[in-house]
């Protein structure tokens, strides 16, 4: 199956002149990078696929003339030419800051069987022949770029080759009849190869790798309510020990979209080097999501009376909560907190009637603890208290009450009604852009300044 491997000839081949993210690039809310021990993983299963490839390609069949002493003109023919085998002894790659990845691959051999066929008026002599190919090297870059998506792009930039000596091994009837051309058949043949390994290089980018980088996902519907946008911010950026690709990460409406009033805060990855890929995530990924769901209504809560029966017996009494504004997660070394504020309002439900009666305004604040999860490709999340909540009396419309009792009957109660529904949405959690076929593994989480820091190997 060409998905899995195609996955990491994308870091391999395709990323070969990239720019550095340039001026005016707004920050990333997500950062993928591919450290030279993800290269390298990619470098294997690249040299495994190319290997794959140049087995599968089909060579021409080859037809002539040629003169042979008293017999005079002689017609040829070399048909069913296959790849017999394909030996990669050296391939390199090497990062360059600000131009890209050079692949390169090195003294390789090939093998190629065929038929031949020589007809002499009504005679004609038929056997097999085995060409070797020694000191075969291939030079390949090409350019990666994204499009007005957003969606990264590859072409073919650069592809060079040389086959350094051909031999011909030719057996059955009268071969000595094809010694005779041994030259003009190698020839021919080293033409043949040298123009169809590059002619390979450039269809596997159009067939393979052009689907696959569509794959990547740009925008992402996360339920009924929000979607993220996985766009390119910049192009990828190339330094002497890895690669970094930005990400915008931001959630949106999918009814409507609005302006986030807040900038994404500078994320700068640790120089760490044990696993193939780092991931970083932004605290503006999930406030982003955070202003979404406030505007879609999903931080507001109604607490009805079977909750309220302590202080109005008598009455029909309802609660309704709702965020002041949407409540920021803030990331330091080690902890993710958030300290929402949030509106209550009391109502009465008059008898025989859909009005209500307002009773009173007050204003909670509360310190709360958040935890971040990654798994199979998923980024999760939950609350627990931090602290008591407490309320302020910001109106009354019934005059005195106890502000303290309704305190103790909130954060007695907010565990089991407030909590349970934001963590049941969390739980569902938001999927990190990767494409098709690709996994990661041996996941590790920390967390840093402003930013969650996922450690990774590729599957």
């Amino acid at each position: 199956m060409m998905a899995r491997p195609c996955c990491v000839v994308v870091v391999l081949l395709l990323l070969a002149e990239v720019s550095s993210l340039g001026e005016g690039v707004p920050n990333p809310g997500f950062v993928a990078r591919i450290t030279r021990k993800g290269l390298e993983y990619a470098r294997q299963y690249g040299m495994a696929t190319l290997k794959k490839e140049l087995s599968n390609v089909n060579l021409p069949d080859l037809s002539g003339s040629f003169k042979a002493g008293w017999m005079g003109s002689v017609r040829y023919e070399c048909r069913s030419l296959r790849i017999r085998s394909f030996q990669l002894r050296n391939s390199d790659l090497h990062l360059r800051p600000s131009q890209g990845v050079t692949a390169s691959l090195s003294n390789n051999y090939m093998s190629v069987s065929g038929n031949w066929k020589v007809e002499k008026g009504f005679i004609t002599l038929e056997g097999t022949f085995v060409l070797s190919v020694d000191g075969i090297s291939i030079s390949i870059s090409l350019t990666l770029g994204k499009d007005q998506s957003g969606r990264p792009t590859a072409s073919v930039a650069h592809c060079s080759n040389a086959i350094g000596h051909v031999s011909i091994d030719i057996s059955g009837q009268l071969s000595w009849l094809l010694n005779l051309f041994r030259a003009t058949i190698e020839s021919k043949l080293k033409n043949i190869l040298t123009q169809k390994i590059c002619e390979m290089v450039r269809s596997s980018t159009t067939s393979h790798l052009e689907p696959y980088l569509r794959t990547l996902p740009v925008t992402l519907a996360i339920d009924q309510i929000a979607g993220i946008d996985y766009s390119l911010v910049g192009a990828p950026r190339v330094t002497s020990r890895a690669l970094d690709t930005p990400f915008k990460g931001k959630f949106f409406g999918l009814r409507q979209r609005f302006r986030v009033p807040f900038r994404s805060p500078s994320v700068k990855l640790p120089w760490e080097h044990d696993r193939m890929a780092y991931i970083a995530v932004s605290q503006y990924v999930f406030n982003t999501a955070s202003q979404v769901y406030r505007q879609a209504g999903l931080m507001n809560f109604t607490i009805r009376n079977e909750h309220l029966a302590r202080l109005y017996p008598n009455m029909e009494v309802g609660l309704e909560l709702s965020p002041e504004s949407a409540p920021f997660l803030t990331f330091t070394p080690g902890n993710v907190t958030l300290m929402p504020v949030m509106n209550i309002e009391a109502f009465a439900l008059l008898p025989n009637a859909s009005d209500r009666s307002p009773l009173f305004q007050l204003r909670a604040r509360t310190n709360i603890s958040a935890t971040i999860s990654v798994s199979s490709g998923k980024i999760f999340g939950s609350l627990s208290p931090g602290s008591k909540l407490e309320l302020e009396l910001k109106h009354s419309h019934i005059g005195f009450f106890n502000v303290g009792l309704m305190e103790s009957i909130f954060n007695y109660y907010a565990p089991y009604v407030v909590y349970p529904s934001i963590n049941a949405k969390l739980k569902e959690g938001f999927p990190l852009p990767l494409p098709r076929d690709t996994y990661l593994n041996s996941l590790q989480l920390q967390i840093l300044q402003n930013f969650v820091l996922i450690k990774a190997d590729i599957d």
